[in-house]
């Protein structure tokens, strides 16, 4: 259990449903810190999705910092992750998709407003279910808009010839998150191509999305380069749109070293949507 963990976290079971989000047929069992969690709260749901190789834990300090303000909040595990780098290889970003739309359906069906947020992959992946099933409102953080890489050309191949790679070393500025880091030190090359077509799907459909969107970036990022912010910033359809720059931060913001200024960003985000709605209610 982390520091400071709420003891309130619903655990994996058939009961709750959390366990759609457990091992699949043929995956390894669940690393500690790839559990999905639950924080059962108000009427405003939010939705957490972790990064490529990484786990629900990279998402739980901002899950329990929203659960705390009364929130309800699910984090889920992505089909892959969270058990063994081999699982990363019988999945495809379809899977990973269907695995938000079924997060978004279940605090559909328990709250008033729904909040998509995702980190890296996980904000490619929001934006897509957003264009989808707008929801009330979007975050990414730290989300590539393309993947610029002159090896992908030859990815066909080389999944064949190098099936895994080593993963190159994380780049946060607080030692803490770090050695509280759960990801995988190598993964299968065939899931960097369902990354690329994970990231290429949400690309096509950023004008579709209409709802208001926070998108976080991070100066620092050696993984997602700022001008990718940008890019996804003015091809995003909506109107009511904002995107807040760090300075310090490495690629995973959520565990970072200006957590907190991310956190307190989402919640007043939250609170402005909700608010808005709630005014424009009003006034019909």
């Amino acid at each position: 259990m982390m520091s400071g963990d709420r003891v309130d976290a619903v655990p994996l079971s058939e009961a709750n449903g959390l366990d759609r989000w457990g091992p699949r047929p043929g995956e390894g069992p669940l690393r500690p810190g790839g559990e999905p969690f639950f924080f059962p709260g108000g009427p405003i749901g939010v939705l957490l999705i972790h990064g490529f190789t990484g786990a629900p834990q990279e998402m739980r300090r901002l899950g329990m910092f929203l659960a705390d303000r009364g929130r309800t909040v699910l984090g889920i595990r992505l089909p892959g992750h969270g058990t063994r780098p081999e699982d990363l290889g019988a999945v495809t970003w379809r899977d990973w998709a269907e695995a938000v739309a079924a997060g978004a359906r279940t605090l559909r069906e328990r709250c008033e407003h729904v909040f998509l947020c995702g980190l890296s992959l996980g904000g490619v992946l929001a934006i897509y279910e957003a264009a989808r099933q707008p929801p009330d409102g979007l975050i990414v953080m730290a989300s590539p808009y393309r993947i610029r890489d002159i090896r992908l050309r030859f990815l066909w191949l080389l999944k064949w010839l190098i099936p895994y790679v080593g993963k190159s070393p994380s780049d946060p500025r607080d030692p803490a998150a770090q050695a509280e880091r759960i990801s995988y030190p190598w993964y299968p090359l065939a899931a960097v191509e369902e990354v690329v077509r994970a990231v290429q799907a949400a690309a096509a459909r950023l004008p579709q999305v209409r709802c208001p969107a926070l998108l976080v970036y991070s100066r620092a990022d050696r993984t997602v380069p700022p001008d990718q912010g940008w890019a996804m910033y003015h091809r995003l359809g909506s109107h009511d749109k904002t995107i807040h720059w760090l300075v310090h931060s490495g690629h995973v913001i959520p565990e970072d070293i200006e957590r907190e200024e991310v956190f307190e960003q989402i919640e007043r985000f939250i609170r402005r949507v909700v608010a808005q709605k709630a005014r424009g209610i009003a006034e019909h």
